[in-house]
């Protein structure tokens, strides 16, 4: 599960400090994982699930592209290839190869859109109950799963329970987000013949 945690730590901070220091008072904090949201609460869940989703089947898309080069490269390694044939087959191979390479490039920006689009969503929805909560236990300060890989030790009970009372209290709120539809195919590329490999 890859980690949607950059939007949320600065929802985290901003939210900090929004809640005024009591003077002479030890400081107050908590931690929020969003990576613990999205397996605990079935609404951040339901979000989350477009984002595996849309990698689950891109990964599929390289994976076939991938097979398709290794049968050429088979061919094209065969003693028994009759030399004619030999350069239309290298030249499909070189064509092939630039299509995977654009394809891999756009796969990476397709996953990026949608994970951004997956944070913010969730961060919209868990925002304000971060928000609320850290009013609500007087904290100062509000960490998140980004900003402690510094850590050593911890409590993990400790720092589960401030975004496991996130998850409960974001499942019991109105509305239910929609499930993930699936993601549209995006149109093929055309494709340019590729340098040959030196």
């Amino acid at each position: 599960m890859r980690l949607l945690a950059p939007s949320v730590a600065v929802l985290c901070l901003s939210a900090a400090l929004t809640v005024p220091a009591a003077a002479q008072e030890a400081p107050r904090f908590a931690f929020f994982s969003i990576n613990q949201l999205v397996r605990s609460s079935k609404k951040a869940g339901a979000i989350f699930s477009e984002l595996e989703i849309t990698g689950k089947n891109l990964q599929e898309k390289l994976q076939a592209k991938g097979q398709e080069l290794q049968t050429l490269q088979q061919q094209l390694n065969s003693p028994s290839l009759d030399p004619d044939k030999k350069e239309a087959l290298a030249k499909k191979f070189r064509d092939l190869e630039f299509e995977a390479k654009k394809m891999q490039e756009d796969s990476q920006q397709e996953y990026q859109r949608v994970e951004k689009k997956v944070g913010e969503a969730i961060t919209k929805l868990a925002g304000p109950i971060v928000e609320q909560l850290a009013k609500e236990q007087k904290l100062q300060m509000v960490f998140s799963d980004q900003s402690v890989n510094i850590l050593s030790w911890a409590d993990q009970e400790w720092m589960k329970s401030f975004t496991a009372e996130v998850a409960k209290r974001l499942d019991a709120s109105e509305g239910t987000p929609a499930p993930a539809a699936k993601p549209a195919a995006p149109k093929p590329a055309a494709s340019k013949p590729a340098a040959p490999k030196k």
